[in-house]
């Protein structure tokens, strides 16, 4: 009768364990959704400024922090987890968080966001704060009278003649002093004109992808120009040529335009793979501890594989007892 009763009840603990989970999730999600700080913590103001410096400071951040689970602002292309990470470029979100609860949240994470304290200073996390509000339509930043004025004057001379499409991106490369140079241009009353302040990536193409070179979040110059320098000495292959690539990234405003150029680097002989025990080696001479290592990872991972096959067999031969 005993043995009759094991696989009873270890359906039901497993069926238990299911319909706790299946009923918990939503209630993680709406923890997620509804989640408040205090009011003492709402009310804590940004002591930081909000300046293009600060936003471009938070945009860069942000990006290496944030973007992975969160996406970018307003292209709702976040991670599809429970709960699924919040668009911080919502309306709805930006009117119902002020700058001390984003601040906090970020500081103290809750279920599924984890808790940037130890990982960001408090000016950084200040400077995300300042980035995330510049998606606000709703937000108007404190400025002296005379800084608006000449703003609001700026932005009447922008809208008389504002730069528009068609866009054109440059990509030269001065080989002397290994320099790559990329200019943005826009058109302004029917003339090819300059576009400063666009972020521009320029990266090495390499076998897994782009390489950067330039400082994240990297823009355009008050000419329109964005110059970097290359690692001339970096091994690419036999003949050491390479490619460069340079492109905007605000694809929504100025569209999907980039600009290739070849580069020479450091040319890299096949026999220099067949140093002795080296990262870099072939397969016969690569580092031993490091081949060792592999295997023992793969006989362990293999190993609790087959446990978990083995336990599942006998499991179902339990059942059929």
């Amino acid at each position: 009768m005993k043995t009759k009763n094991k696989p009873a009840t270890m359906k039901k603990i497993i069926l238990n364990i299911s319909l706790l989970l299946f009923v918990l999730m939503p209630v993680f999600s709406l923890a997620q959704s509804d989640w408040m700080v205090s009011e003492k913590k709402q009310k804590d103001t940004n002591p930081i400024t909000y300046s293009k410096e600060s936003v471009k400071a938070g945009k860069v951040v942000f990006a290496a922090n944030c973007k992975s689970c969160h996406g970018d602002p307003g292209k709702a292309n976040g991670l599809p987890l429970a709960p699924p990470p919040t668009d911080l470029a919502l309306q709805a979100f930006l009117d119902k968080n002020s700058n001390g609860s984003i601040f906090h949240k970020m500081t103290e994470g809750q279920a599924t966001m984890p808790t940037y304290k130890s990982i960001l200073s408090e000016e950084q996390r200040w400077n995300i704060v300042n980035y995330i509000r510049s998606f606000d339509a709703n937000f108007t930043p404190k400025e002296s009278t005379k800084k608006a004025a000449a703003k609001t004057k700026s932005k009447k001379t922008q809208e008389a003649a504002a730069i528009t499409a068609p866009y054109f991106l440059d990509l030269t490369v001065d080989t002397d002093n290994s320099k790559a140079t990329a200019v943005l241009y826009g058109t302004q009353d029917d003339e090819k004109v300059t576009i400063k302040d666009a972020e521009i990536f320029i990266g090495i193409k390499r076998y897994f992808g782009q390489l950067p070179i330039m400082e994240a979040g990297a823009t355009t110059d008050d000419k329109g120009m964005l110059s970097v320098e290359y690692p001339a000495d970096m091994p690419s292959g036999e003949t050491g040529s390479a490619e460069l690539i340079a492109y905007v990234v605000d694809k929504d405003t100025y569209g999907d335009i980039s600009k290739t150029a070849n580069i020479q680097l450091k040319a890299t002989h096949p026999s220099h793979f067949k140093e002795t025990r080296a990262l870099w080696a072939n397969r016969g001479n690569f580092p031993i501890w490091l081949i060792s290592t592999y295997l023992i990872f793969l006989a362990i991972a293999w190993g609790v594989m087959g446990m978990a096959v083995y336990n599942v067999i006998k499991i179902v031969k339990i059942g059929k007892n």
